[in-house]
């Protein structure tokens, strides 16, 4: 059994790069979980435990998906938490526009709803995860720090490929392995 989901692999660009250095001094004397830049990514369907036969209907999804969806691109822009400033737990950044990604979404739901595997219902809201927030005492600098990078953009990522990754948890914080993905027209 392996512990997987589907996404869309981010490059740590300069900017954001040094925007989290800025938040690291910003946010010293929080507790925060920083994620790896070389595992930044844009979840679409966090699966969970699969098997090796739902690992290759995994595989059959992603592919399907591929093929029938155009390459696009995104900005990378803005900093927010989830689930608001007034509690902040996790630290991300957004995409605009959200209309493909979402268009992907609904598509490769529907392909793993008809196979059987349980998607999440809530609204998509596509984003990088930067850090896990375990405390902060200080929600009103939060709400500045959103308020400052506001509609900023980072940079520009094509979305051209789906990855079905393995996440392997670690006391140092999880680790995302490719182990499949799909090129998109």
């Amino acid at each position: 059994m392996k512990r997987v989901f589907i996404g869309y692999r981010c490059e740590p660009f300069p900017g954001l790069l040094l925007t989290v250095d800025k938040l690291k001094d910003t946010f010293q004397k929080a507790r925060i979980k920083w994620t790896y830049p070389d595992s930044w990514h844009i979840t679409s369907h966090f699966i969970g435990r699969a098997n090796a036969e739902e690992l290759e209907t995994l595989k059959e999804i992603v592919s399907e998906t591929a093929e029938n969806a155009k390459g696009f691109s995104v900005n990378v822009t803005g900093i927010g938490f989830f689930p608001s400033v007034s509690r902040p737990k996790v630290l991300w950044t957004g995409v605009d526009p959200k209309d493909d990604l979402t268009k992907l979404y609904q598509k490769t739901g529907a392909l793993l709803r008809s196979e059987g595997f349980e998607t999440v219902t809530n609204p998509y809201n596509p984003h990088i995860t930067l850090a896990r927030i375990k405390y902060c005492n200080n929600t009103e600098l939060a709400g500045e720090v959103e308020h400052l990078y506001e509609g900023k953009i980072f940079g520009t990522m094509n979305i051209n490929k789906i990855i079905l990754f393995e996440s392997r948890l670690f006391p140092t914080g999880a680790r995302y392995t490719p182990m499949f993905s799909a090129e998109m027209q």
